[in-house]
């Protein structure tokens, strides 16, 4: 059968029911609101649409989302040639050559499906906020690994506005367990060029007898605390206050046990400064 198209204007009534059966939608004038209800009026239903680009555009939930707090970007797109499909990782990609009706800045927003559909654009906004995760490089412009940046409408250009890792000023704390064996290393890095101001080694199970304990980094495996400072065959806590420099790269904390003990146990507390200067 043939659609038949007609050449309405409107309807008087306050209701208009779209398709058949339980899946029939009903749009209704609600006192000058339009809304989207089910086929008896007992409940709203979703409504979908492309990522906004105008004033008055209407926003999509992940769009909304995506407002008041940074994207988390680890990927970028050439758009040279074509627009991206999307894949099965759902996120958001950064536009780093133009192209395809996306320009450099250009957020492109992978829902996941990997359907071979186009990702969507989400068009550059004044103050929009990316925290990248992983150095993107080769593009027409390169954003640093672990920064945040925020899009400068005035110069068309995402400003760096600190690493997430580089905070200057307050004192920061590390803090791990560690057990008898030999080398053990802290989950989080000391960014280069930091200032050590306290190393506390607390033993919780005393290490058996000939077993020694030493804090500092891989080059470096004393700096910050010798087998001198501390006692491992006894429960305490040892601290030594300084004023250290650490290294000029970023390093995790390494603690080394020696003396290849049978037991012990404890944590390795590391406070430090990236001082302003």
């Amino acid at each position: 059968m043939a659609n038949i198209l007609k050449n309405i204007y409107g309807t008087s009534l306050d209701a208009f029911y779209i398709g058949l059966g339980a899946n029939q939608i009903l749009l209704k004038n609600d006192s000058s609101v339009l809304i989207a209800r089910n086929t008896d009026d007992s409940d709203y239903v979703i409504i979908r649409a492309k990522a906004p680009i105008g004033d008055h555009d209407l926003v999509t939930k992940y769009y909304a989302d995506a407002l008041p707090k940074p994207l988390i970007i680890k990927r970028q797109a050439d758009c040279s040639a074509a627009l991206p499909p999307v894949t099965a990782v759902r996120g958001y990609v950064v536009v780093t050559t133009a192209g395809t009706g996306a320009v450099v800045g250009d957020v492109l927003f992978d829902d996941g499906s990997n359907d071979a559909s186009d990702m969507e654009i989400l068009p550059t906004i004044e103050g929009r906020c990316l925290a990248i995760t992983d150095a993107l490089a080769g593009g027409t412009v390169s954003l640093d690994t672990d920064s945040i940046y925020i899009w400068d409408g005035d110069g068309s250009v995402y400003v760096k506005i600190g690493d997430i890792g580089s905070v200057t000023g307050p004192i920061r704390t590390v803090r791990y367990a560690i057990t008898n064996a030999a080398d053990q290393d802290s989950v989080f890095s000391i960014p280069a060029n930091a200032r050590i101001l306290d190393c506390w080694v607390e033993v919780v199970t005393p290490y058996s007898a000939g077993g020694t304990i030493s804090v500092g980094y891989v080059a470096a495996l004393t700096e910050i605390m010798t087998t001198a400072l501390n006692d491992p065959q006894t429960a305490a806590i040892y601290s030594v206050e300084q004023d250290t420099a650490w290294d000029a790269a970023d390093r995790v904390v390494k603690t080394t046990i020696g003396g290849a003990p049978a037991a012990g146990a404890g944590f390795v507390v590391v406070k430090f400064t990236s001082p302003n200067v």
